[in-house]
């Protein structure tokens, strides 16, 4: 390595670290002073990724994580169509971007006009078969509520904040099982601020969760007008699955690694099956840089480290450099384990209208399921015509233990528990299980002080850096976002 030249080494080969990797490509030749790079990328597992995976099945796609990501955070798009995917954006299905939550036995629509759980219109909430009538008196008196102003580490959970809001009712039936199940976790533990920034913001400047709600859409509406274009669904993916964001975002970093070869970029090493065993700081005075990162494949020496996985994972590695901020990663998110579960039918076994993207499922009413999506309803090219796809959740905090379960076991589960709320005639053509171990980050109560803590430890190991999911949002966006942030600083 020239002395100008400067080794990163990227921890953990999923969006984060994909994105982190690529910006640095970018930003590294476009800099006013270009910035000779090395860059090596190590992953543990044999593919990239993380726990974005899809895999395709006799005109089936299935994508095993996340299936979308929110379009109200611009850099998943932005990203996809840099890569050039932008003929493969699709959004939900436009007549079937309702749900359902089960309640009972039975699925009752979501009213219309929500947002995240929040009401906006009164008759759809007025004509709701989910909610008692006195339950609806209270979400009505919402904007009569006191605000509430929190000062320094004060926090509350989702669930106590939107009954504190909207009633326990709401918060119940709807709130809890929609908010907690975007984490696979439990609402009464998750910290609203951290999860949900936008609620503290809408109360502290509008008084009332409704009345700010309103407004956004007054306003979306009002930037609308004039324009041909329909407004955007709440979701975006791509055609093939958002397996084709990895494989496109692989293929670019092998490409411009050649291109740039001749430029200021030497090398771009994805290594998948790599994994990264510890770091140690090197003398101040080495001139190979600051850190030794023992990895399976032998030690690489790196300027900056840039640790892109799980916390949990990320302690263990930087312990041997510096106990106290392994405890502190250690500290700062706990992790749920989840299993998702696809079943595929033909049309005519189902017995449901199929009219929506799913249904959730309250906590409260003690089933195994978490939720269910009605993949070929939510999105088209996900199943041959005449066909329907299915995914169950399960798992998930405080819920893990029906994980010990063999695949079959869970296949059997996942046709039983549907088959409460859908009927269906008969067996699946095929199932399959994907498994998530310790993957869902629960940003439980007084996180936003513990990420702050992890930030203060961090200033004692400078070229040091830590991203991922659940230290500042868990979507697809949030960490592309952080990734990109990362490359800024180390090329900045």
């Amino acid at each position: 390595m020239s002395e100008a030249e400067r080794h990163v080494v990227i921890v953990g080969g999923g969006i984060t670290g994909l994105s982190c990797a690529r910006a640095l490509v970018r930003l590294s030749s476009v800099a006013a002073r270009p910035v000779p790079l090395r860059i090596t990328l190590c992953e543990r597992s044999a593919r990239a990724g993380g726990n974005i995976v899809t895999e395709n099945r006799s005109g089936f796609v299935l994508d095993g994580g996340p299936d979308s990501w929110l379009t109200t955070k611009p850099h998943a798009e932005k990203l996809a169509r840099e890569l050039r995917l932008g003929p493969e954006l699709i959004s939900t299905v436009e007549t079937h971007r309702g749900a359902y939550v089960a309640w009972g036995k039975a699925l009752h629509r979501i009213p219309e006009g929500l947002v995240l759980g929040v009401p906006t219109s009164v008759r759809p909430m007025a004509m709701s078969t989910l909610f008692e009538w006195d339950a609806k008196l209270r979400m009505a008196l919402e904007p009569l509520i006191p605000r509430r102003i929190y000062h320094d580490d004060e926090d509350e959970s989702v669930s106590a904040f939107m009954s504190r809001r909207l009633g326990d009712e709401l918060a119940d039936r709807l709130a809890a099982p929609l908010l907690g199940g975007i984490f696979a976790g439990d609402a009464d533990a998750i910290s609203v601020r951290a999860a949900f920034p936008q609620f503290v913001a809408a109360e502290r400047d509008h008084g009332s969760l409704i009345l700010a709600m309103r407004a956004q859409r007054r306003a979306r509406e009002q930037s609308a007008e004039g324009e041909s274009e329909k407004p955007k669904a709440g979701f975006m993916s791509l055609q093939g699955g958002l397996g084709s964001l990895i494989e496109a975002l692989t293929r670019e970093l092998g490409v411009e690694s050649r291109a740039r070869q001749a430029a200021h970029l030497r090398d771009v090493d994805l290594r998948t099956a790599c994994t990264v065993q510890s770091i140690a700081r090197l003398p101040p005075d080495d001139p190979r840089g600051r850190y030794a990162v023992e990895t399976s494949r032998g030690v690489e020496v790196a300027d900056e480290v840039v640790l892109a996985g799980p916390t949990h994972a990320s302690a263990g590695i930087v312990r041997p450099l510096d106990g106290a901020l392994a405890d502190t990663l250690d500290r700062v998110l706990d992790y749920a384990s989840t299993a998702i579960v696809f079943v595929a039918f033909k049309r005519a076994q189902v017995g449901h209208a199929l009219d929506a993207t799913g249904f959730i499922v309250p906590r409260t009413l003690g089933r195994k399921i978490l939720a269910a999506t009605w993949v070929s309803s939510k999105w088209d090219h996900r199943a041959p015509a005449g066909h329907v796809l299915m995914r169950a959740f399960f798992g998930g905090a405080g819920r893990e233990e029906v994980l010990a379960a063999d695949d079959d076991e869970l296949a059997d589960l996942a046709l039983r528990e549907l088959r409460v709320f859908t009927p269906i005639d008969g067996r699946p053509l095929f199932s399959r299980v994907f498994r998530f171990h310790r993957a869902s980050p629960q940003p439980y109560l007084g996180h936003l002080a513990r990420v702050r803590g992890l930030t203060e430890a961090l200033t004692r190991h400078p070229g040091l850096y830590a991203a991922g999911s659940g230290l500042d949002g868990v979507g697809i966006p949030d960490c592309i976002r952080q990734g990109e942030n990362i490359a800024r600083q180390i090329v900045g």
